[in-house]
């Protein structure tokens, strides 16, 4: 008999996204219109920012926010490695250099002391004009703030911080992404909410968001009362039925995160006593987008994988290292040994199921898999 499938991650969806769904296609405006709107005004309330703006992915948001800052060639962009690239992507594409900064190893966020050093070599190293600082708050957990605002006053870089795992989070009390100059989120399955693919842009700067507008639709905006093309810009709009899904998504988010928490609390518990493995660090305002483990070096994270899988838990790599890349290490000359906490992360991580649908037993099932394939014979 085979076991029951635990996927990696679920979208939590039902029939209110369905009514949704077809309330826009009943109304025949399904591009970017007023669920787009109503979705800006929620996020930009829920983050305690003046604006919000939607576009069609995460990376998208961020090639946006960096086009409206001006970043380009010649300049430094300090992103940590143990990240989705999609920072040191977009600052590739805008024809600045992406320096990458190691991790911290319980919170997997940017290691403040290496980023600080990293900023302070930029010039001498050669890697151009240090412009901004690109903190990511891995799998729902805020970076060590203070510290990054600290770094970004002392040498006067701009903070823009990629919050695609953290809808909802806060640091000390503060929503994120409204701790910088602008943040941005992603609304891809794995997250907590989604929208199929999107993102958003969120920021207290008028100039800046309104220059985002323009470049996500075409670089179109208004004036003399008229439409007209103001800047070259780009098509990144978000649909609106997509925007009519993630309003029903928001509407979930404190239950969803509720349960994100629920399992994550079990997950800690189950497995306080395993062998083999590091569990992640646990403060109170982690929105847990992922839970990762990570594993002793001695063991294989793939064989374990395997095994997991033949009992139906589907766990796999929690992120990547980007200067471990090869596109990285052809382009820049990084080498894994270079940052070696985040090229362990990525080696090493393993991230366990998590979604709001799972329940007790699914949870329960993973906890002991893990347990038992951590005591035999190991991969």
């Amino acid at each position: 008999m085979n076991p029951r499938q635990i996927p990696l991650a679920r979208p939590n969806f039902d029939e209110r996204e369905l009514d949704a769904l077809r309330d826009v296609l009943d109304s025949g405006w399904v591009v970017q219109g007023p669920k787009v709107q109503a979705l800006e005004r929620a996020l930009a309330q829920l983050h305690d920012v003046r604006h919000a703006i939607v576009v069609s992915s995460g990376t998208a948001a961020l090639h946006v926010v960096f086009l409206a800052t001006g970043i380009g060639p010649g300049e430094a962009i300090f992103v940590p490695s143990f990240a989705w690239p999609a920072a040191a992507h977009a600052a590739t594409v805008c024809g600045a250099r992406a320096v990458f900064v190691d991790c911290l190893a319980g919170t997997y966020n940017i290691d403040p002391d290496d980023l600080r050093a990293k900023v302070a070599a930029c010039g001498q190293a050669g890697w151009g004009e240090a412009r901004a600082i690109v903190p990511v708050h891995e799998f729902g957990l805020a970076a060590d703030m203070s510290a990054v605002e600290a770094v970004a006053e002392e040498f006067g870089l701009a903070v823009i911080e990629d919050a695609a795992c953290a809808l909802g989070a806060t640091y000390g009390g503060r929503k994120v992404g409204g701790l910088g100059r602008a943040g941005i989120f992603s609304f891809h399955p794995r997250k907590a909410v989604t929208t199929g693919e999107g993102g958003a842009v969120v920021t207290n700067d008028d100039a800046l968001a309104e220059t985002c507008r323009q470049l996500r639709n075409h670089g179109q905006g208004t004036a003399d009362g008229r439409r007209e093309f103001l800047t070259v810009g780009l098509n990144y709009r978000m649909t609106d039925l997509q925007a009519a899904i993630g309003c029903v998504q928001l509407a979930k988010l404190p239950e969803m995160l509720d349960a994100r928490r629920r399992i994550a609390r079990a997950y800690l518990a189950g497995l306080a006593d395993c062998a083999g493995l590091r569990l992640p660090s646990d403060p109170d305002e982690h929105t847990w987008q992922t839970f990762m483990v990570v594993l002793d070096d001695a063991i294989s994270r793939d064989g374990i994988a395997a095994r997991l899988a033949e009992r139906g838990v589907h766990a796999g790599p929690g992120s990547v290292a980007g200067h471990c890349a090869r596109v990285y290490r052809e382009r820049l000359g990084y080498s894994p040994g270079d940052l070696p906490v985040s090229a362990r992360l990525a080696r090493q991580g393993l991230a366990l199921p998590l979604y709001a649908g799972m329940t007790d037993a699914d949870v329960e099932h993973c906890i002991r898999s893990l347990r038992d394939v951590l005591k035999g014979p190991r991969p």
